[in-house]
């Protein structure tokens, strides 16, 4: 799994917390949350309307080199649902209500809710001022397309409603193990968040990749992780290591001598 679409998918579910109807429900990637049946038929588990976050197919196309940390497009999906059992009772009235909003639980009152989710959705990924919507922004170059889908039914005499929108957005590469990044940068700043927050699983989840990421880079070590190059490309650069290097530690080369023909050897330096 790309270190790039857990920061993107977490960043976008804490974005969303809060932030819509369904309060902090926000699902991160939940086992058959809104469960589809083979006949095209679904139900859920939950007993409130909620958000579920995941992050689904990937693609990358013309791939430079064999570095295998480009990401390319990522399809980042957010479910959202609300059933018939999903209701309160209103005490001034005694008509049972959607969660959320005072307004009775019918059939157009569910699509409503979804539509006003869909639309929270959007605006909390671009508020300005929701500093994980920010982290999120800065894990993709931007949304290539946006596919919508919704569904119902009435299996065991409860409404169910379902809405899905699937972005394709362009995922940023994948940091490069052993290679400093700039505090700055959008995935860092998502691994302090991590370490910030209050949630111990997210404090260890960012032990774990900042794990993964450690360590130190030579120069040729660097051009070799981020390119996938071969020792044979490399020494052709002029990097090291020289095959007969067993600690692999042979230094840039500083000055090297060119023969062309019969000519006289040039001295050249780095």
């Amino acid at each position: 799994m790309s270190l790039a679409r857990i920061a993107l998918r977490t960043a976008a579910v804490e974005a969303l917390k809060g932030q819509t109807l369904v309060g902090g429900h926000v699902l991160d990637s939940p086992n058959g949350a809104l469960d589809i049946a083979a006949d095209g038929s679904f139900r859920t588990d939950e007993d409130s309307p909620f958000i579920s976050v995941y992050t689904d197919i990937g693609k990358v196309e013309k791939v430079t080199g064999r570095g295998l940390i480009e990401n390319g497009l990522c399809d980042i999906v957010f479910e959202m649902a609300v059933a018939s059992a999903m209701t309160e009772v209103d005490d001034n009235t005694g008509v049972s209500t959607l969660v959320g909003i005072a307004i009775p639980a019918s059939d157009r009152s569910f699509e409503l809710f979804l539509d006003l989710v869909q639309r929270q959705i959007f605006d909390a990924l671009n508020d300005p001022d929701n500093a994980w919507a920010e982290i999120y922004r800065g894990l993709h170059y931007g949304v290539r397309k946006i596919d919508y889908a919704g569904a119902r039914n009435t299996e065991d005499g409860q409404r169910l409603a379902g809405h899905q929108i699937r972005l394709t957005v362009d995922l940023i590469d994948d940091p490069v193990k052993g290679e400093a990044l700039d505090p700055a940068s959008p995935f860092m700043r998502f691994l302090g968040a991590l370490d910030a927050s209050s949630d111990p699983i997210y404090q260890t989840q960012a032990s774990t990749m900042r794990s993964l990421l450690a360590g130190t880079n030579e120069t040729w070590q660097a051009l070799h992780r981020r390119n996938g190059m071969t020792a044979a490309e490399l020494l052709a650069l002029g990097l090291g290591p020289l095959a007969q290097d067993e600690n692999r530690s042979t230094p840039p080369m500083a000055a090297g001598t060119i023969e062309i023909d019969q000519s006289e050897p040039v001295t050249v330096a780095s």
